[in-house]
Order: C-alpha cells, then sequence, then structure tokens
C-alpha cells in the first residue's frame, strides 16, 4: 500500500488550503517580537509607487499578525494586530483614496462616501474594528 495520497486527496488539500479556511500562512509571526529583524514596523506612504495598498498589506503581514483594528488619524494610519502590536504607515490619512481601500482591503465596517468627506487634517481620530465578514452568497443575483 502506498504513503502517497491519491490523487483527489491532494486535490482536495490543495483546495482547502487555497481557501484560506482555517490556515494561518507560515509567513505570518505570531507576534511582533517573533517577527524577522528586516521587517518594515513603519511604512513610509508614496502615492505614486504602483500597486502600494498590496505593498502595504504584505507589509504588515509579514511582521505582525492578523490585523486586528485600525487607527487613522491626521497624517497617519495604523493597523493593530491581534496582539495590539502596531504597524504605522506615515503620511496615508483622511481623503486620501488609497485609503479607503486599504480600509475595504482590511474588511473595516464603515461609510466609504462618508469617509471620502473628511478633510486630510480633520481633527478627531478614527478607529475600526477588522471583524467583518461577507454573507455567504451576497455576491449572488436574486
Amino acid at each position: 500500500m502506498s504513503s502517497q495520497p491519491d490523487r483527489a486527496g491532494r486535490d482536495r488539500d490543495r483546495v482547502i488550503v487555497d481557501t484560506g479556511w482555517g490556515v494561518k500562512p507560515d509567513d505570518q509571526p505570531a507576534n511582533a517580537a517573533e517577527a524577522r529583524d528586516d521587517v518594515c514596523r513603519v511604512y513610509r506612504y508614496d502615492p505614486s509607487e504602483p500597486d502600494v495598498v498590496r505593498r502595504m498589506l504584505r507589509a504588515q503581514r509579514q511582521g505582525f499578525n492578523t490585523a486586528n483594528r485600525v487607527r487613522v488619524e491626521s497624517g497617519r494610519t495604523s493597523i493593530f494586530d491581534i496582539n495590539g502590536d502596531a504597524f504605522v504607515i506615515e503620511g496615508l490619512t483622511f481623503g486620501d483614496e488609497k485609503l479607503v481601500a486599504l480600509l475595504q482591503s482590511l474588511g473595516a465596517a464603515f461609510s466609504p462616501q462618508e469617509f471620502r468627506r473628511l478633510s486630510p487634517d480633520e481633527p478627531v481620530p478614527r478607529e475600526f474594528a477588522l471583524s467583518r465578514a461577507w454573507a455567504w452568497g451576497a455576491e449572488r443575483p436574486s
């Protein structure tokens, strides 16, 4: 009897892993202290950088655990992981369209229309929990 699983079993496992359901990525540390020394803790935002939202999310993921909440204040955005460790994005603030894209990618529950109306020098910081979940079948037409 072979110790190799059959082709159908391997394919099933690959599908489960590809969904990300219940699988902690190998490149994501358990906490910031466990991360490599060369990981980015403060990201300098450059709006002209191509694919900047993806790059910010990748930098956060490599140095911190799963994002839990985000705080937006004048001049910066901070993403806190489940351990309370902060990943700071200097320069990304209110009034920037990339901020809306970042918040949507993180799963923040907020109104994009109202958020776009805020000026870059907004004095009151905003904080969002990152626990929004998509309802099953929400993307299907009725």
